[in-house]
Parts: structure tokens; sequence; C-alpha cells
């Protein structure tokens, strides 16, 4: 297996679940010089289950928004959950947990906690190619009006205006709200050409096409042909410690590919991929999502997990995301908001939708290798938005 940029990252996924390979004789059956190593840091321990999780959201949003761009950051919604967690009574915050994707037998719930600390410090980067932040803030509705504002101008502010005006919608005073942010700015490792890139015909579907700027290059890149599951894996590394993938289903795949998405996925892919030397094009992207997602999540009180009274619960998730892939690199940001009211009253009506050439829906991922954490996890169906 040869190295690669994104090496940390696969041995973390190794040491955090010795049963991935049970299936693989070769992986289940390492040599003594090929164990993998315990988990270095408190944010490893949580790596797999942040994985697994961002990959079981990702199904639901694709099953409730077929034939849609997906886009959402996986870190910033687990970094606010696990927040919230902290003040819930023990059952509900079980519930919680588990809802992260955490079994409780086999991590303490100090275990976790730490890792998320650890994450939230990990994460920041700021260096001339590679800058991503991220933070998280409590608020509490005295005055809504005020509330709102304030809310507004936070997330503004940390994501730079990326997600374009953001709208709290605080229904009655006393609630109390957790924004989280995750903002990326990303340099290709290797850049793509401007003066290459060129209009050409990317297929939404079997019967329509848009044209879209396509970026080319020749270049060596990580890149495999996965027979099992027909689809083809690209992996782009960033100039500093972010990796993104890119996978291509084949003709009418795209589900079995969306249904195996799992850890133990990506350890298979990184034990086949290979780098070559490619001449390709691909297409430019800006997509955003604004999602819903309080009735993803357990119907619980969370007490006085932000300073507070008890019995609140959880009303509102909102998350918004973007991103855009340009020739020097990628951008995006995203932001999570928990609403907390004195009653659990989710609305449950879902909101109104805001208003080797690789030319058809695709997945993409992006990930701090560092800590093993998924930023940015989506689906581009049309690169247009």
């Amino acid at each position: 297996m040869e190295a690669s940029g994104w090496w940390p990252l696969v041995t973390v996924l190794m040491a955090a679940t010795p049963l991935l390979a049970q299936g693989d004789s070769e992986l289940a059956n390492p040599g003594p010089k090929d164990s993998p190593p315990r988990p270095a840091l408190p944010c490893h321990r949580i790596s797999v289950s942040n994985i697994d999780f961002a990959f079981g959201l990702y199904r639901r949003l694709a099953l409730g928004a077929p034939g849609e761009n997906i886009l959402f950051s996986p870190a910033s919604i687990s970094l606010a959950l696990a927040t919230v967690s902290l003040g819930a009574p023990g059952a509900s915050r079980t519930q919680l947990l588990e809802g992260l994707g955490f079994n409780l037998t086999v991590m303490s719930e100090a275990e976790i906690q730490e890792g998320f600390q650890d994450l939230l410090l990990r994460l920041p980067t700021r260096g001339s190619h590679l800058l991503l932040t991220t933070g998280q803030r409590s608020f509490r509705s005295l005055d809504p009006g005020a509330t709102q504002k304030h809310i507004k101008e936070y997330v503004e502010e940390q994501t730079q205006g990326r997600l374009g005006a953001w709208v709290e919608d605080l229904r009655e005073e006393g609630a109390e709200v957790l924004v989280n942010h995750v903002a990326l700015r990303a340099e290709w490792a290797q850049p793509f050409d401007p003066g290459a890139t060129s209009l050409k015909a990317f297929f939404l579907d079997e019967r329509r096409a848009v044209q879209v700027p396509m970026v080319k290059q020749k270049a060596s890149h990580r890149f495999l042909h996965d027979p099992e599951l027909q689809c083809t894996v690209l992996q782009m590394d960033h100039a500093g410690n972010a990796t993104t993938f890119f996978v291509f289903p084949n003709r009418g795949k795209l589900g079995q590919v969306e249904e195996a998405l799992l850890p133990e996925t990506l350890i298979k892919w990184d034990s086949l991929l290979r780098t070559r030397e490619l001449d390709f094009y691909f297409p430019k992207f800006s997509i955003s999502s604004t999602t819903r997602l309080e009735t993803l999540l357990p119907r619980v009180p969370v007490g006085g997990g932000l300073p507070g009274q008890p019995g609140r619960g959880i009303s509102r998730v909102t998350h918004k995301a973007t991103m855009t892939l340009e020739e020097e690199g990628s951008e995006a940001a995203a932001a999570t908001s928990i609403q907390l009211t004195p009653r659990p009253h989710p609305d449950r009506a879902p909101p109104t939708p805001p208003a080797t050439g690789f030319s058809r829906p695709f997945l993409v991922m992006t990930f701090h290798t560092e800590t093993g954490s998924v930023l940015f996890l989506g689906k581009v169906v049309n690169p247009l938005g």
C-alpha cells in the first residue's frame, strides 16, 4: 500500500476500528509489522463514529432529496450536538450520543467529550495555502429580534459572508441557541491552469445535460476503479492538512455506492488507490444546501446543555453549507444552529427549499487528515447549483 497525503487518516481509521476488515483475509490477519497503532490523539478515538454518523446522515438526506444537490458539514453538526449533550439528563445524553454513532459500552462519555474538545482545538489552521476556522457560541433570546440580528452578524462574520444572510427563526422569548461554524479555504497541491478551462457537457441524468466550465489537468493523482461498487475514485490533495475525494459512480450505480458508504469502504479504497499520471477534465461547481435536521434527532429533553432552565428540548436544528470548486482550490463554509426551548416541539413539516472525463453526478468528501474528520460531505447533481 503506497503512502499518501491522507495516510494519517487511514491509520486513525485502522487504529479505531480493529474489526473493520474481518471479511478481508489480508487485513484481518496482519503481520506484526502491519498491526495498526492505537489512536494517538483523543480526537482519533471518535473519528470512526463521526465518519459513520456522517455517512448515515448523508443517506437519510439523499433519501429525502433524490436528484438534488446535497452538502453539509458533519464536523459542524457533531460538534454542536456533542456540546448540547453535555447538560442533558443521563438517559437523554445517552440517546444523543448514540444518535451520533457512539457505542457507550465501548467508549465512555468522558472519552467522547474529550475527543470533541480535542477536535475543537486541532481543527483551526491558519496558513497561506490552507485556512480552516471553527468555533461556536451560545445566545439567549430575551429579545427575539435583537438575538436574530446578533446571530446573523455572528454567522456572517465567522464565515466571511459565504453563507449569505442567515435567518434564525426565533418563535418565543427564552429560547437558547447554540451556533457552530466551519469555514475552509484550501488551495490545491497541484492547481489547475485557468487557461485550459472550457465548457463541456455535464449529464444530470440519462436525458438532460448542461454546459459547465470544466478544468483540465495532466498530473499525478491517486486514482482507482472499484469493480465491486462500480465507481471511480479520485483523490486530490490540498496544500495543507486536508484532502478531497471525488467518487464517480458508473451509470445507474449511484444508489449502490451511497449504500456502501462506510468507514470500511474508505479502508478498502486506500488499499486500491494508486498514483497515476492522469489527463482529465473535471467540472467546476458552486453548490449550497439548507437543511432542517430536528426531525432526524431523538425527541428528548436536554436540560441545561446551555445555561438555562431544566426540561428544555431541541425544537429546531438548522444547517446551511456552501462549497465552490475553482482552478486554484476550493472554498466551503457551514453553520449549524440548535434552538432549545422549554418544550420539545419540532416542526415536523419540511421547509420549502430555497429559491476520464468526469461528467455525471458525483460525491465529494473533504477530510481533515490529522484528526480524521469529515469537514464536508455532499453530492453534486448539478454543478451550476
